[in-house]
């Protein structure tokens, strides 16, 4: 039995509220997941599993559960997470989907919806339910509007695809290109819609992409509507926004209510929430009294400005880009993800119950589990800690925490990175971090170490940044393509190079959310990364930093122990034949600087020895083990200073502190090797360096181009740095009795 605990959230009760939870195993426990089901204090709720990992032998690694869950208002709550449930209980109004022909139909037994065949204009067919009907034609979009011509978005002719088929949950999702009235495209797109067993609402993920030829697009507006082509009674119109409480603006329709959110907004606004979790609602309701009506919500539309809504009795415009904005520069190779939740009620709903609905949306419940779950899984790193150490982990939660913030529909979920602009690495420009060092996976490690909900909004923001703006969707170069982009201006102006690629955070945010995107992004990575080794520069001897492969090696062996497909693993045997041979020549893993010289640079060095301790575990040949304590002992005799810490690169103009501490990652695995404390205890100042809480910053808030910047805490690089290697010392040095 696992414990899914359910923080106290609302203070309205939430009967059959649909959640979900992603479930690691260990390898062998779950064969069959047929039997699985979740427990309300011993008696079984509707419940849907997926499987998205197995282990070799077949067994369940991750299991995607969602499942109906009466949730009590003020209140905190458990359920538990049975294997052995041999009759599984089914939703009284299930979610279910067909396909016909090449129109799609769904029903959740409080709505019903037809979605459009190719052949027919626009997406959007009939919505009907208890109190409610919407005829075809009348949900429009998404339009985009660029240089004065308005595109619409249209289907491919593959149509609709199933995704899930219920009964607790029901995904579809179709793609297709934005077209005028004489079918020329403009950007392609994915429209993923779900839908949930009994509820009257759905959740809208509508996803662009830049695939066109030319560098860049500007686009003026990109907009939904609803266009009710008739009323019947009364209408009520309200549009509001919130923060510590709800500004709701209501209307009879006879005039435009509208808000927008865009920098100067957000500049003045108050705010303490951590805004990956919640900083308030937006949503604008068209009610009929005898029709019904349609709330819609634009999820986290503060973090992703600009934002609109407008509502009057011809119905409701939502302004993804709002056209009363400056609009948008949407670059060659970017995605973008903007999520919608339609909730279609009768006449009769007030205001103010839609108001809590569209904040539940924004705060939607989460429920959490043991930290012991993800340890005894074996899916991670051990930085499991029995006997904690107070500072350590105040100076985890304060890292975590206390970060650069960048708000903008490009910008949320990265940051600027204040050391790479000042350094001058985007000519004037912001350089944003582009998730440099992992960040997503490193906080999924903290989300695992610490139980903490906004751990995982912190991965899942991150993660769907990631895979949408830093990961180049379309380019003529095959050495791009599918690639992550280095830290860079305007997020996709530097290259794509193997030192600066990640996909742990991809998997992770995959088996969080079941979203198939994120999976296949990872794998774009990979292709890319097999791609860019070919090259010549990757064949030679040395010639190159021992991150350059290090981190190359370290994505690969995260995809081939993803999937345990050999081609992912090729390379990685390759790159240890390069490391020994490179070692061999030079001496150690020395990397070019100036024309005249060849340094060590630990840092750089430790990526390759910590990369290599993964390779280990995968294939224990003696000549790796051989080869990190080699590489270990050249730093510990070569690169330690008097004050006890490591330099940061070896000249005498660039030996100043270092202060990266993934050297200790590397000096734990040769404690792990060998059994000598020594390797600990070399450690300990750089250690206690890094772990010390920092302040806060200015902490002031700044309009730079399209995004708001909240200086507030380093940039995420240090966080996405620093935290798998300091929490891994930290509990191999608290076992050894070193710290």
């Amino acid at each position: 039995m696992i414990t899914l605990h359910f923080e106290k959230l609302s203070r309205y009760d939430r009967p059959g509220e649909p959640v979900a939870v992603a479930v690691p195993f260990a390898e062998g426990y779950l064969k069959d997941i047929s039997n699985v089901a979740v427990l309300d204090g011993g008696r079984p709720v509707p419940t849907q599993v997926r499987q998205t990992a197995v282990w070799p032998d077949g067994s369940c690694k991750w299991l995607l559960v969602n499942f109906l869950a009466d949730l009590p208002g003020n209140c905190g709550k458990d359920f538990t997470l049975a294997t052995d449930i041999a009759t599984p209980v089914f939703p009284e109004q299930p979610a279910r989907v067909s396909l016909v022909g090449d129109s799609c139909r769904i029903d959740t037994g409080a709505l019903s919806i037809e979605l459009n065949p190719s052949e027919l204009p626009g997406l959007w067919g009939a919505v009907r339910g208890t109190g409610f009907a919407f005829e075809a034609g009348e949900l429009v979009g998404p339009v985009v509007t660029a240089e004065g011509k308005q595109y619409t978005a249209s289907l491919d002719k593959s149509c609709w695809k199933i995704v899930e088929s219920g009964p607790v949950r029901v995904i579809v999702e179709a793609k297709g290109k934005h077209r005028d009235e004489n079918g020329d495209g403009l950007l392609d797109f994915e429209l993923r819609i779900s839908a949930f067993a009994g509820k009257p609402w759905l959740q809208v993920d509508y996803r662009m992409i830049n695939r066109e030829k030319t560098a860049e697009i500007h686009l003026d507006a990109i907009d939904f509507m609803l266009k009710p082509a008739l009323t019947k009674g009364q209408i009520r119109t309200a549009v509001a926004t919130s923060n510590y409480e709800s500004f709701i603006d209501e209307g009879d329709g006879s005039q435009r209510l509208f808000k927008m959110i865009d920098g100067e907004y957000l500049l003045y606004d108050m705010n303490e929430h951590f805004p990956e979790t919640f900083y308030g609602t937006f949503f604008a309701d068209w009610n009929d009294s005898q029709r019904g009506g349609l709330s819609i919500t634009q999820y986290q539309a503060y973090q992703n400005y600009p934002k609109s809504l407008a509502v009057d009795a011809a119905g409701i415009e939502v302004g993804i880009l709002p056209r009363e904005s400056d609009g948008l520069t949407f670059y060659q190779g970017m995605a973008k993800t903007h999520t919608l939740f339609f909730y279609f009620h009768s006449g009769d709903v007030s205001v103010a119950d839609l108001n809590v609905q569209s904040l539940q949306f924004q705060l939607a419940d989460r429920p959490v589990m043991d930290s012991e779950v993800y340890r005894s899984s074996g899916l991670f790193e051990n930085i499991f800690v029995e006997k904690k150490l107070d500072y350590v982990e105040r100076g985890f939660i304060g890292m975590a925490d206390s970060r650069i913030r960048a708000y903008g529909i490009l910008a949320w979920g990265d940051a600027p990175d204040v050391g790479y602009t000042q350094q001058g690495r985007g000519n004037g420009e912001l350089v944003w971090t582009n998730n440099e060092y992992d960040f997503p996976h490193a906080m999924m490690l903290m989300y695992v170490k610490s139980g903490e909900r906004r751990m995982m909004d912190y991965v899942l923001t991150a993660a769907q940044h990631q895979m949408d703006v830093d990961i180049c969707h379309y380019h003529p170069d095959p050495l791009r393509q599918g690639g992550q982009v280095i830290h860079s201006a305007r997020h996709v102006s530097g290259y794509v190079a193997p030192c600066h690629q990640w996909v742990e955070g991809l998997l992770d945010y995959y088996h969080l959310t079941g979203n198939e995107h994120a999976l296949e992004a990872a794998f774009g990575i990979g292709e890319n990364l097999i791609r860019l080794l070919q090259q010549p520069r990757y064949q030679g001897e040395g010639g190159i930093n021992a991150r350059e492969t290090g981190w190359a090696m370290r994505a690969l062996l995260a995809l081939y122990k993803e999937t345990y497909d050999e081609r992912w693993l090729e390379p990685t045997a390759k790159i240890v034949d390069h490391f020994e041979i490179w070692k061999k020549q030079y001496g150690g893993w020395l990397a070019p600087y100036t024309d005249h010289v060849a340094i060590r640079v630990p840092f750089m060095i430790a990526i390759a020895v910590n990369s290599l301790m993964r390779y280990y575990r995968v294939r224990p040949e003696e000549r790796v083990k051989r080869m990190i304590l080699e590489a270990v002992d050249d730093l510990v005799e070569n690169c330690v200073m008097e004050n006890g810490l490591f330099y940061y690169k070896e000249l005498p103009s660039l030996r100043r502190l270092g202060n990266n501490p993934l050297v200790l990652e590397a000096l734990a695995y040769a404690y792990e090797l060998t059994g000598n404390k020594r390797y600990l205890e070399i450690g300990l100042p750089t250690f206690q360096m890094n772990i010390r809480a920092r302040g806060g910053g200015r902490g002031d808030k700044e309009i730079i181009g399209d995004a708001v910047v909240t200086w507030s805490g380093d940039g995420p690089k240090r966080f996405a740095q620093s935290f798998h290697t300091l929490a891994y010392y930290y509990r191999v040095a608290r076992e050894a009795g070193v710290l």
